[in-house]
């Protein structure tokens, strides 16, 4: 009669499964060394050399830091040398600049781009009536207003003296008729005070939409033109 194998319980299981753990923990490889510097591992390498690359991975490190700050300090020389240094808006160059992409946009997409000239009213008599401090606060007024109140996608530069440019990407000349009407009301509900007295300031607004195969000057001597029609009939 054959004697069928049977399932060893108790002591027995136990000594087996000991066993065989045993024998798995022997077979199992050593420790592997995982310290390593610059992917070589650290036990093949001698104190003299473990010594250069650690020097070597600092001096590494230090550049790294170095190039950020670089690249940081130029952004911001960028920065500087983009925007007016009186007030928070695109000097002259920096706005010709951003108008030659939108004109080379118009000339490439045909799609409508428009800009707004923008004309401080009265500055002159704001200056000899409450002095030339009162007459920076309207300008720093105008351009903080007009650079709060458009998209991340349009530019506000200061043209020179009281004149400001604005450039609406993606809008015909009507839609930006309409936005350059809104900033002019919004200038001029918001008052100003200058030692104890209050006073507006209000803009004229020339608007214009950027012609395909025109250049900055010449949109911005329409704009201009169109700005003084605008005065005019006031």
């Amino acid at each position: 009669m054959k004697i069928s194998d049977t399932t060893k319980t108790g002591a027995a299981a136990n000594i087996k499964t000991g066993s065989a753990r045993a024998v798995e923990k022997a077979a199992a490889p050593a420790p592997v060394d995982r310290l390593s510097i610059a992917g070589i591992p650290d036990s093949e390498l001698t104190p003299r050399v473990r010594d250069a690359l650690v020097s070597l991975m600092k001096e590494v490190q230090a550049l790294r830091e170095e190039l950020a700050q670089a690249r940081a300090r130029v952004s911001e020389l960028e920065k500087i040398a983009d925007s007016d240094p009186h007030l928070s808006v695109l000097n002259r160059r920096a706005f010709v600049r951003e108008l030659n992409r939108a004109l080379a946009m118009v000339d490439r997409y045909g799609q409508p781009s428009s800009l707004v000239f923008v004309d401080l009213n009265d500055l002159k008599k704001i200056n000899d009536r409450l002095g030339h401090a009162a007459g920076d606060l309207a300008l720093d007024r105008v351009a903080s207003l007009l650079a709060a109140n458009v998209r991340q996608t349009d530019a506000v530069g200061r043209l020179g003296g009281d004149e400001f440019g604005l450039i609406l990407t993606q809008t015909d000349q009507a839609t930006a008729r309409v936005k350059a009407d809104q900033l002019a009301a919004l200038i001029a509900a918001e008052p100003l005070v200058w030692k104890g007295e209050k006073f507006s300031a209000s803009v004229s607004c020339g608007v214009v939409e950027i012609a395909r195969g025109s250049t900055a000057d010449e949109a911005i001597e329409r704009a201009d033109g169109a700005m003084y029609e605008v005065k005019k009939g006031k």
